[in-house]
């Protein structure tokens, strides 16, 4: 069965890339945070986000060799295997370095709930390699989620740190709402089709808006103009994303998103 959706060419390509985006933000996201583990401000804190940072590179390095198993023509390579690699597939807001502690926290609580928001729709997979790491990478993230919520109400315990974390909810979570990409993608369709992935383009969407909104919310942060809650629906609403301006191989805005 695994080999069938393998001679699907579409398939095969929208896999590679969905891999490569998730360990590439893993990746970053790693990379970034152990950059901050000295500017956490407890003793405690910094200690906990080292142990996180390892977790999230460790979560890339069980992606990254899904690649060599796929027969795919000019795969990407591991970014942890040098800085060869030109293409970036990871948001544009993990790619530079960060400025502040509060890029630290912010990254936590947008960008990994959004990798989870996949990983939860991959687990009965058809590629079964893919499916055990994202159903073991979940066991992890509960801890991650924990973190980043003890740390956005920390910070938003004061004026200086709602509104530095405010600045960062408003370059970053518009970047995120693209990242899951438009409806009726047709590398997701392929996806969907040969049972890769469950699930499609709004329904992850949705789910990761509700993941992170309330918390935003609960804290005195504001959600972008555009977005909003729609009762009668029960769903989120928003205005057209800027799909002009999004890179759809590489998953992330194309000019830097305003931090």
């Amino acid at each position: 069965m695994e080999r069938d959706w393998m001679e699907d060419d579409a398939a095969l390509a929208a896999i590679v890339n969905l891999i490569v985006v998730l360990a590439d933000n893993k990746y970053y996201l790693g990379r970034r945070l152990s950059e901050w583990v000295v500017g956490a401000p407890s003793l405690e804190g910094a200690v906990a986000a080292a142990a996180l940072a390892q977790e999230e590179l460790g979560h890339a390095r069980v992606l990254y060799p899904l690649l060599e198993e796929l027969p795919f023509p000019g795969r990407p390579s591991p970014l942890e295997r040098g800085n060869g690699r030109h293409r970036r597939y990871a948001v544009s807001f993990v790619v530079e370095p960060w400025s502040s502690w509060v890029h630290a926290v912010a990254g936590l609580a947008l960008i990994d709930p959004a990798i989870n928001t996949m990983f939860e729709h991959l687990t009965d997979s058809t590629y079964v390699a893919l499916a055990r790491r994202a159903a073991r990478i979940l066991q992890e993230e509960s801890f991650h989620s924990e973190y980043a919520e003890g740390r956005v109400r920390e910070l938003a315990e004061t004026s200086e740190g709602r509104c530095a974390l405010q600045s960062c909810v408003d370059g970053l979570l518009p970047e995120m709402l693209l990242w899951f990409g438009p409806q009726h993608e047709p590398g997701v369709e392929a996806l969907r089709r040969e049972g890769l992935i469950a699930g499609e383009n709004e329904v992850w969407r949705q789910r990761y808006l509700n993941r992170v909104a309330p918390l935003l919310l609960e804290v005195g942060l504001r959600l972008p103009a555009h977005l909003s809650w729609n009762r009668t629906r029960s769903a989120w609403e928003y205005e057209a994303l800027p799909w002009e301006d999004w890179d759809q191989l590489e998953r992330r805005l194309r000019r830097k998103a305003k931090l």
